[in-house]
Formats: structure tokens, sequence, C-alpha cells
């Protein structure tokens, strides 16, 4: 934040009125004031539902850690108070929230625990899987009323190795491993990548499956992120799924540019790139709710232990932990600023009718990433700050690096391969054919 220089002789109330309208706020910081244009009464709400929740979220981190998965209490919890329907469409009992209600509660479970901001973003894949066609949806909605949980998770959708489907009447048998199925024991449905066989012609699509026709494998060992549940689904049997439960990935576009015909709410406003960029968006929103929990135990907890060394009363007391910590909330606030930036742009985007280009959202997948990782240095360095005492299994802040570390190593958060992405794009090189910046387009 740029402002104009005042002189020490002035009165707070003159120097004050030298800041532009727009940064005049009571807030400690103006990063969520200079863009909550698009901040809903819905998304305001469900935030504070979350913050309520966030002294249980983190008591039961360590069970929930133990265990691979959030408690079902938990789950429950997280039900009723609206999170799995808050990007569903209004027709089917949603919210449809937009990307910037998105970051506010992303950030908010990130806060309590990682794992917990993870089971957003399986809620969160509601908003593709809406726009598919019409009986596969009715199908997936069903049980909105009824279901406490997720109603979907997927594995391996857009990965290099999937399923497998051939043609048969009336559909697809399909066989395979799906990795990576986040949130899969709550899930009421699964979707899974397959490489598909119609006679002479083949292509990549998705299917929805019944939980019951698949094994879940226990393959979910981990150093981080080890309650978000991300087991292998498998099936090495064919097994039938119907047509209405198949979706071409050449179709992918035509379906995900339909929902603004098809539903109402600010979160089906947007196009392809702009509803993939929103997935960004949760990602890094969570990183930096994490960071900030991690902030608040770090001060917590600086200003309760003594140091090795020196001999100072309290490690808070030390000019290195004041240093640490000042470049700790610099760090935060910055990535803060650049998600919460693009939140708002995807917003003001969907609203006008439009979409992002390919170069636009490949900058905007490395800007956020590196924010991303931003936070994990921040992370790191108030944990080296508090040594030893804070690397215990029963200290939070070390679990908060453990998954954070997890977290950008994810596929679509991965730094060099999306600055390459990036680079090629900014250097006037022959783009790569990418969807949502660091996947492989399938479509």
């Amino acid at each position: 934040m740029t402002t104009q220089a005042t002189r020490p002789t002035k009165r707070d109330d003159e120097m004050t009125a030298t800041l532009p309208p727009q940064l005049l706020t009571e807030q400690p910081t103006p990063t969520s004031t200079l863009f909550d244009r698009y901040l809903s009464d819905g998304g305001r709400q469900l935030s504070a539902a979350i913050a309520e929740l966030r002294p249980t979220i983190r008591a039961q981190a360590v069970r929930a850690e133990q265990q691979g998965r959030l408690s079902d209490e938990l789950i429950a919890e997280l039900a009723r108070i609206g999170l799995y329907r808050s990007v569903a469409p209004v027709e089917y009992g949603g919210l449809a929230l937009g990307a910037r209600d998105v970051a506010e509660i992303s950030r908010e479970l990130g806060r309590g625990d990682a794992s917990a901001g993870w089971t957003f973003l399986v809620a969160a894949s509601l908003r593709m899987v809406s726009t598919f066609p019409q009986e596969l949806v009715d199908d997936l909605y069903r049980a909105v009323d009824t279901w406490q949980g997720p109603l979907a998770a997927g594995g391996s959708t857009f990965a290099a190795v999937t399923g497998t489907a051939r043609r048969a009447p009336g559909g697809w048998m399909v066989k395979g491993r799906w990795t990576f199925a986040s949130g899969n024991h709550h899930a009421n449905w699964i979707f899974g990548g397959v490489q598909w066989t119609d006679g002479d012609d083949a292509g990549h699509g998705l299917v929805m499956m019944e939980p019951s026709d698949l094994s879940r494998l226990d393959d979910w060992a981990v150093s981080g992120m080890s309650a978000s549940d991300s087991n292998t689904m498998a099936a090495t049997e064919e097994f039938f799924v119907p047509d209405a439960h198949f979706v071409n990935m050449r179709d992918l576009p035509l379906h995900m540019d339909s929902a603004s015909s098809r539903y109402s709410g600010l979160a089906y406003q947007a196009k392809v790139r702009g509803s993939m960029m929103t997935v960004m968006v949760l990602n890094v929103a969570v990183l930096v709710g994490m960071a900030q929990g991690c902030f608040e135990l770090f001060a917590e907890q600086a200003a309760k232990r003594k140091p090795f060394s020196p001999p100072y009363p309290s490690v808070a007391e030390m000019a290195s932990t004041q240093v640490a910590a000042g470049k700790a909330q610099a760090m935060i606030d910055a990535a803060e600023t650049v998600v919460l930036r693009y939140a708002d742009w995807v917003d003001e985007v969907a609203t006008a009718g439009g979409d992002f280009t390919a170069a636009d959202e490949a900058r905007a997948s490395i800007d956020m990433s590196y924010a991303g990782h931003v936070c994990l240095d921040a992370m790191d360095l108030m944990l080296r700050i508090l040594g030893s005492s804070a690397v215990a299994l029963s200290n939070p802040i070390q679990r908060f690096v453990r998954d954070g570390h997890v977290i950008a190593s994810h596929g679509a958060l991965r730094l060099e391969p999306l600055a390459e992405i990036a680079g090629r794009h900014l250097l006037g090189l022959p783009p790569f054919d990418m969807f949502a910046a660091g996947l492989q387009n399938k479509a």
C-alpha cells in the first residue's frame, strides 16, 4: 500500500486525511476491505460459523491425523452450517458463492486445520460437476437434503494415468485405480477419470461411481495432510456405469460454459478459466489461513516460552523473534493481498460475462502459487524461531508446517512447472496446451 508522506508535526487526524478514501478503515490491515465488494452475506455468515468451530477443529486435529480423516461429528457440523452446499446451485438448495466468498471460507478453515480446509476443496468440486448433463446432476443432488458430508469426491480426474472404460450397451464397463480421492469416506459419489474406447474412437472421460462398486485402499500414509482422507479407490473387476453417469472430456468446456444459462448465483457466472482460477484461489487461501493460524500460535507460544539461549525472560523478548514476527506478518499480508486480488478479479469478470485468456490464467496461477509458497516460508520461519518445542507432535505449529509442505507439493501448486508454463507466455514462446494452468488438457 502506498500512502502520501506526512510530517511528524501534523496531528493524527490530518495525517489520516492524506490516505486515499478507499483505504480509510478501522481494520488493522486493509486487505480484506479493499477486496470485499463481492463478499456476500452468505459468505460472511458461513465464515463466522466456521470461526466458532475453530476450537473444535483444532482440538480434533491430532485424532483426525491418526485416523486419516476428519471425524464424523465434525463432518456433520460442517454440513449443518452449510459448507457442503456453499458452491452448489441455488436451484438445488445451494448458495452458489463466488470466488471472494470461497477465499474467505477457505482462509477461515485453514486457520483451524489444513485438512478441514481441504474438505472444502472436495465440496467445491460441485461447481464443475453441476454443469454436467441434467440426468447426472439430478442423480448427484438427489440426496442433498439428507446426506451428511460432501456429495461427491474425486480421484485422478485429470491425471495422466486413470481408469479405463469400454463401451457396453447402455453405458460403460469400468475398472481401474483412482488415487488421491480426498474426502472419500464421507462422499456420496466418487468421480474418476477414465481412458475410454468405443470401437475405433477413444478419449478421456469422467465417470460418476457408487462407492459400493469400489474398494478403498489403505495407502494414504504421508508426512502431512493425513486427515484429508486421500486414499486410492480401486476396482480390479469391471463394473457397469450407465451412460447418464459418463462425461466425455471433449464436451467439458461446453458444459462449463453452459452454467450461466442453467443456474443463478455468482459461482455459475464464471466461465471455464474463471471457474478453474477459483480452485486456485481456494487452495492458496487455505495456505494463507494456515499461516495466519500459525502466527496466532507463534505469538502465543513466544510470549510463554523461555529461550534456550540467551537469557531473556521469554522467546518474545529476543530481537530475532521480533524480526521474525515482523517478516512473517508482512509475508502473510502480501500473500493474502495476491489471493484476494485474484478472487476479486474472477468475480468481476464473471459478473461482466467474460472469461480469461490462457495467458491470464497462467499468470494468475504462478502468482498465487508463489503466494502460497511465501506462506509456507513464513511458517517455516516461525517454527525455526521457536526451536525444538515447536516440533513436538502435540504442537499444532509443526502440523501446520508439515501440512503446508504437502499442499505445496500438489500438482496444481508446484512452483517450477507453473513458472515454466507462465514463462512461455511471457517470453512469446508457443504455450503448452494446458487446462487449469497446471493440468494437461484432456478435453
